[in-house]
């Protein structure tokens, strides 16, 4: 991982069992949303996932949240083996069906698209192992410029303070 005092010298790496891990997950060496990579077929990326019962929205069906947030990791996954410097530009999820928990689901990632700095990836989730489709994802990734994090803390630095919480409506 990157020197904590160097925010823009972060990269995904593979973590201690080898495994390419968001930076909130690697230091427990476990993906928090349920999602193992679980091989490659074609162009596509094949990765097993399970929805624990705690990521619910409704009735034994997961959040749409959750479902974004799987999304987001596998879709970056599909790239970062290439470019381990990749931020998010726009993630667009379309849910097909409930999603159900505590069953496996197989999601499917492949990049359609690279140029420069942009990629182009797609998924879908579907039961385990070929199942209906539940939800498709697109997203725009971007490999992030040298300079990305410090850019971020300087535009913080100048936005005016948080106000006070309001008190709760009575």
């Amino acid at each position: 991982m990157a020197d904590a005092h160097d925010a823009d010298a972060f990269a995904i790496e593979p973590s201690a069992s080898g495994r390419l891990l968001c930076g909130g997950c690697a230091p427990d060496d476990v993906c928090r949303l349920g999602v193992e990579a679980a091989g490659a077929r074609d162009r596509d990326l094949r990765f097993d996932v399970v929805c624990a019962h705690s990521w619910h929205g409704g009735p034994d069906v997961a959040h749409g949240g959750w479902i974004a947030a799987v999304f987001d990791d596998v879709l970056a996954m599909a790239a970062l083996r290439t470019e381990p410097r990749l931020v998010t530009k726009s993630l667009a999820v379309e849910y097909l069906r409930p999603v159900p928990v505590e069953r496996p689901l197989t999601v499917l990632a492949r990049i359609d698209a690279h140029h420069g700095r942009r990629w182009e990836v797609s998924a879908r989730m579907t039961l385990a192992p070929t199942g209906p489709p539940l939800a498709t994802a697109r997203a725009e990734l971007r490999t992030r410029r040298p300079d990305h994090f410090a850019r971020h803390r300087d535009w913080l630095v100048h936005r005016p303070p948080p106000h006070q919480a309001l008190p709760p409506e009575s």
